[in-house]
């Protein structure tokens, strides 16, 4: 009897259908300069995804993104157009709306290298990446690497500084809301300019999570921890699996941005977006600033919200309820109400904001 039980619940489990690992799109078509180094790229890329549980999905063929609601994360591997003719660009028409779709509704994309070097019929390509190749200087000679930020997981487990050999691309359009993760220096490789040169950065586009290295010329690169790790760090956070860190100390001072008020830009203020760069973060929570007569317009919410005057006086207003506050009054908003909050008074009136994402931001 106890036999028979015992096999009875293994085959139980066994017919259990296993969860499916998360797919990541390696797309590497290259219709301008095709680099040598994609295939290795590619097989490289291939045992980065299935060692962060992962299942790679390697094509060329642009009909995959009519599809790419389908995957965790996709990689751009040196995927070049060429720039004098319109027809070798293969995001066109509906897969321009499936891309756009879908890094702005929250996906992830990695783009390598002469990923840059791509669609420059489309102004919104450029955007998502952050920016576009210009010019590079002749061959591959070693720069000196620095780090130019403290935390993000493609750079977390990387030196402050290193040499490495790769092809140094010089960039223009370059986006103004780029985290900047890595730099060379120029004079490294004979330049005379001194200032650093970006190579690596990561930004929002929408909800979605854009990251880009300049590194990933060399073939010989993809068997560089340096890169591998670089890569696959970038890889976990484009998909969404990258490890909360302890804790996130912010300093304030430097979320300060001169910025109308949301929702009607009525009247001018200063917003402090102090959790904006957390990475993982499921709620939101921020100080404003709004300037005599200034207001956050009426809007709906769908979820709870909390205003903490901090100073001054203002006016909120809840499905047609109005009440005054001042400093040290604390104002708890419902789901579902049309709220908003006015400046009242001769002196600007100062709040904190606090309410929970749909979903966590990474």
């Amino acid at each position: 009897m106890i036999r028979r039980v015992v096999v009875a619940v293994v085959a139980l489990l066994c017919a259990v259908p296993a969860v499916a690992a998360p797919r990541v799109l390696l797309f590497h078509r290259a219709t301008g300069f095709v680099h040598d180094s994609i295939p290795t790229s590619v097989a490289a890329l291939n045992r980065l995804a299935r060692e962060r549980g992962l299942e790679p999905v390697t094509s060329d063929d642009p009909a995959v993104f009519d599809k790419a609601m389908d995957y965790a994360a996709i990689v751009l591997v040196s995927t070049t157009t060429d720039p004098k003719r319109a027809e070798s660009e293969w995001f066109v028409g509906p897969r321009r709306d499936a891309l756009q779709r879908y890094v702005e509704g929250g996906g992830g994309v990695v783009a390598i290298h002469a990923a840059a070097d791509s669609h420059y019929n489309w102004p919104w390509y450029a955007k998502m990446i952050g920016g576009r190749f210009a010019q590079h200087p002749p061959g591959t000679p070693e720069a000196e690497v620095v780090r130019s930020a403290e935390r993000h997981p493609a750079i977390d487990a990387l030196p402050d500084r290193f040499r490495i050999p790769d092809e140094w691309y010089g960039f223009r359009d370059l986006s103004t809301d780029l985290d900047s993760l890595l730099t060379f220096d120029p004079q490294s490789i004979g330049a005379s300019d001194v200032n650093p040169k970006p190579l690596a950065w990561a930004h929002r586009v929408g909800r979605g999570r854009v990251f880009y290295t300049g590194l990933g010329h060399r073939k010989e690169n993809w068997a560089d921890p340096r890169l591998l790790t670089h890569v696959g760090g970038a890889l976990d956070w484009a998909a969404g699996r990258a490890k909360a860190p302890a804790m996130v100390v912010i300093d304030e001072a430097s979320t300060r941005v001169a910025e109308a008020p949301p929702h009607g830009k009525i009247g001018t203020g200063t917003a402090w977006r102090i959790t904006d760069r957390v990475p993982g973060r499921t709620m939101e929570f921020r100080r404003r600033t709004l300037d005599k007569g200034a207001a956050i317009g009426l809007h709906p919410i769908d979820h709870d919200e909390v205003y903490q005057v901090v100073a001054g006086q203002g006016e909120v207003t809840s499905d047609g309820v109005t009440q005054r506050v001042g400093a040290g009054t604390t104002v708890y908003l419902y789901s579902g109400a049309t709220v908003g909050i006015a400046q009242r008074g001769s002196k600007p009136l100062t709040l904190t904001v606090a309410y929970p994402l749909a979903a966590p931001v990474r």
